[in-house]
């Protein structure tokens, strides 16, 4: 019987903590203990839902030349690498959980050394990709299924085939209360998004009533779907992001940055998402805006996380 989970999110990047939030959520609705941790840019998230957190290490990937990545490597990412395996290592210890749910390879690593149950969380199936990404995907598939006890991948196209070792649920998102003050157009640049700026000056001089994640005037909450409900349309990168906005049934434009949130916005264009498009430039992204703010199409999902705690229940 599981009486206490420990969820790991990987430090790089808001989403990770954002995804892992309702399914930490889901866990002690049912009754569960729950760790979390995970630092980074999404551990504010993760404090303003009220859960305590310990302190690790943040390991991030950098370098915009060889050289540069070179030195980034030798100097922080080996060693900070190093540190936060050993203080994972101690906080599974002493928490002494019954599974694990994680996407932070250092946890999975412990998890193995300790002989705990884990389960990987991800939003990515290797049939997204060609090989350059595909292959190492596939490897690191396998590897999971061969220590762990399975890999439940967040998807959009969740009633599509599972792939062999994989069950899909649906987007999982940050739901919450609160009252939102209805606009127009939400702006989610995420971590790495780009020309966000010039889409809000483009859209503004339209007319339209846009606010943007991040900027000044904002505000952060525990949940992001009270804002994304609010608006007519979002126009976002990451998977995150367009989860809480799906779930709230709010249309999502997707403009991606990374390869993975491209070949994401690939398959939902191939699938014909209703409520779900994406824009490869700053004209597609207004053109997107426009066709939803004046179209009644929406998507209908609900949240995946009651799903994704069955797949780990076995329930």
């Amino acid at each position: 019987m599981i009486e206490k989970v420990a969820i790991v999110y990987w430090c790089d990047g808001a989403g990770h903590a954002a995804r892992s939030i309702p399914v930490a959520k889901e866990f002690e609705a049912r009754g569960c203990e729950v760790a979390i941790g995970g630092g980074g840019q999404g551990e504010p998230f993760v404090d303003l839902n009220g859960f305590d957190q310990p302190d690790l290490t943040k390991v991030a990937v950098e370098g915009s030349t060889p050289l540069s990545f070179l030195r980034h490597t030798l100097f922080d990412l080996v060693p900070s690498a190093a540190r936060r395996y050993r203080e994972l290592d101690a906080w599974l210890a002493a928490e002494d959980p019954d599974v694990l749910v994680t996407d932070d390879i250092f946890a999975a690593i412990v998890a193995i050394r300790r002989d705990i149950p884990f389960y990987r969380i991800d939003h990515l199936t290797t049939d997204l990709f060609g090989p350059v990404w595909g292959t190492p995907l596939s490897i690191y598939n396998r590897l999971s299924l061969r220590f762990g006890e399975g890999i439940v991948v967040s998807s959009l196209w969740a009633d599509q085939p599972d792939p062999p070792g994989i069950t899909r649920v649906g987007p999982l998102a940050q739901e919450g209360d609160g009252e939102v003050e209805p606009y127009d157009v939400l702006l989610n640049p995420g971590t790495h998004g780009e020309n966000f700026a010039a889409i809000r000056e483009a859209l503004e001089a339209n007319g339209y009533d846009v606010r943007t994640v991040g900027d000044d005037e904002w505000e952060t909450k525990p949940a992001m779907t009270p804002y994304t409900a609010a608006a007519d349309v979002v126009v976002c990168t990451g998977f995150s992001s367009i989860a809480d906005t799906v779930v709230a049934g709010t249309p999502c434009v997707i403009y991606p940055f990374l390869p993975f949130q491209k070949a994401l916005a690939d398959r939902a264009d191939e699938l014909d998402i209703e409520g779900v498009s994406k824009a490869a430039s700053v004209t597609e992204v207004l053109d997107r805006v426009d066709y939803y703010c004046r179209s009644d199409e929406t998507p209908d999902y609900d949240n995946g996380a009651s799903a994704f705690v069955d797949a780990v229940l076995g329930e």
